[in-house]
């Protein structure tokens, strides 16, 4: 594998979680966590993956990509419940998990 291919992946920083470290899932395994306002880099084989970011029981949408050889791609997660949001933040949870959470190609 070239150690060129990879993706870095940047998590945002924000009150709601910040004690909590979001796990990256590629193709539906644990690639590693990242704190709040961090950033991890993931070296994978070329072709196409998927990625997910992790807290507790909520998962966020699946997101597809295909990383080329010498490639590296950037992503950024976190999650949208913030501001007047958090108030409706136990809804998120229980209703809506995959909407707690995002990630997305940068």
């Amino acid at each position: 594998m070239n150690n060129e291919t990879y993706i870095e992946v940047n998590r945002t920083s924000q009150l709601m979680n910040k004690m909590r470290k979001f796990s990256v899932l590629i193709d539906g395994v644990e690639a590693g966590k990242i704190k709040d306002g961090g950033r991890l880099r993931i070296d994978l084989e070329p072709g196409e993956h998927e990625i997910q970011v992790k807290i507790d029981w909520c998962v966020s949408q699946t997101l597809r990509f295909t990383l080329d050889e010498g490639e590296a791609l950037k992503f950024r997660c976190g999650s949208p419940v913030r501001g007047w949001k958090m108030f409706f933040g136990l809804f998120y949870v229980l209703a809506d998990p995959e909407k707690y959470s995002f990630i997305e190609q940068e």
